[in-house]
């Protein structure tokens, strides 16, 4: 089979079983896919927006801590 795409081997084929723990949560109006670490923390992984304004929020940036209430 040959896949004719700009993504590499391991955008498709993902190897690892890491991506089966991002959930995507709604935090403060804001789509993020949020990972827990090893010690139980929340972390965002990625912000999923079509605002620019968005990732200027250093709320969001990769790897800050979320509190859930």
């Amino acid at each position: 089979m040959v896949l004719y795409t700009p993504l590499s081997g391991e955008d498709i084929f993902p190897d690892s079983k890491e991506d089966l723990f991002l959930k995507a949560l709604w935090l403060e109006g804001r789509l993020c896919l949020v990972r827990r670490d090893d010690f139980g923390t929340m972390r965002v992984e990625r912000l999923l927006s079509t605002d620019p304004a968005d990732y200027l929020d250093p709320n969001f940036q990769p790897n800050m801590p979320i509190q859930l209430m």
